[in-house]
């Protein structure tokens, strides 16, 4: 958090300014606790771990549905005749509905990945910020108890 330019000389200044108004000084400073409860919110599982992911990744693949019936004799003979009409009607539908389902899944994991690794920066930041504000609280009690 180097890159935030922050004058501390000019903040030390106006505490000593309000003090020498008669104005009540803070003795010390410690960060508000919406920091720990901001950083509890953060703390989940990852997207990557969702259960609904999960199921999806166990059943996008739809070819095992699209197997001809194993049944043997008339009956399992006549089913088989009923796919192949079928199949060869609907082939190409369920075909692009199989490959949808795969791109979708593709995408849905790329976005979790992505919504992840958000969390883990805005986590990462929320800490480095909580850090500079105590190590400057730190150098305006000094500076101000000189």
């Amino acid at each position: 958090m180097g890159d935030i330019p922050l004058d501390a000389r000019r903040v030390v200044d106006e505490l000593r300014s309000s003090r020498r108004d008669g104005a009540a000084a803070p003795k010390v400073w410690t960060p508000s606790e919406s920091f720990d409860a901001s950083m509890k919110q953060l703390e989940r599982p990852p997207i990557v771990l969702n259960e609904h992911l999960r199921w999806m990744h166990e059943n996008w693949d739809m070819r095992a549905l699209l197997a001809p019936p194993p049944a043997t004799g008339v009956r399992g003979l006549l089913r088989r005749v009923i796919h192949r009409a079928v199949m060869a009607v609907f082939s190409p539908y369920f075909n692009r509905l199989q490959e949808f389902a795969g791109v979708s899944l593709r995408a849905i994991d790329a976005i979790a990945k992505r919504v992840d690794e958000d969390a883990d920066t805005q986590h990462y930041v929320m800490e480095a910020v909580r850090g500079d504000l105590i190590d400057f609280a730190h150098h305006v009690d000094e500076r101000v108890n000189d």
